[in-house]
């Protein structure tokens, strides 16, 4: 299983690294172009740490409003911003909302061979206070292989909480609740070429 993050970088990515780091967990960040700017030590962590970088267009406008070039355009971006701060563009692609995913993997392909990755378990943290419920939203829908979608970062749009606080102490209460459950956090790479365990 992959634990996925969207909407960073932020001063709460920081935080859940520290927490990966005294795990030693990795995941899976899909960094949001517009978040980029004066956060570029946090994205050279994510990689130096051994944690896998998305890319969550640049905006964060619903991609079934963007024409196709729009989204290229979004990808593209956003992809030259982690190339120049890590030496390579991901190799993953998210769309915010995971809205119109055949429309975004389209653009994925004509701007690079990106694949496209949805989510499979959404505890809905981004509007969660309590982070019991959020540990709660992941371990009822978990399952092997699972993509569980988490945020990082602000609430471009301004739905949901301001804070990621809850989000931040659920992955601290998650991470040995999912070992003792028999689950390893992997990547996305790794759930998607079946090396997880779990």
């Amino acid at each position: 299983m992959a634990l996925t993050f969207d909407d960073g970088p932020s001063a709460w990515t920081e935080q859940i690294l520290d927490i990966f780091a005294e795990q030693r967990v990795r995941a899976t960040f899909f960094v949001l172009g517009a978040a980029i700017p004066g956060r570029e030590e946090t994205v050279r962590r994510m990689r130096s740490e051994g944690h896998e970088i998305g890319n969550h267009l640049f905006s964060h406008r619903d991609a079934a409003e963007l024409t196709a070039d729009e989204i290229a355009a979004e990808i593209t971006q956003t992809g030259r911003l982690i190339r120049g701060i890590v030496g390579f563009e991901p190799m993953l692609v998210r769309p915010p909302y995971c809205s119109a995913p055949e429309a975004v993997a389209r653009a994925a392909r004509r701007v690079g061979s990106l694949t496209t990755v949805l989510r499979s378990v959404d505890p809905a943290d981004w509007r969660q206070s309590d982070p019991d419920q959020i540990v709660d939203g992941v371990l009822e829908k978990l399952h092997d292989g699972a993509i569980v979608c988490l945020h990082d970062g602000e609430s471009p749009d301004g739905e949901g909480l301001a804070s990621r606080d809850a989000t931040v102490a659920a992955v601290a209460m998650l991470i040995p609740r999912l070992t003792a459950e028999g689950y390893r956090p992997v990547t996305v790479s790794e759930v998607l070429r079946g090396t997880a365990r779990r």
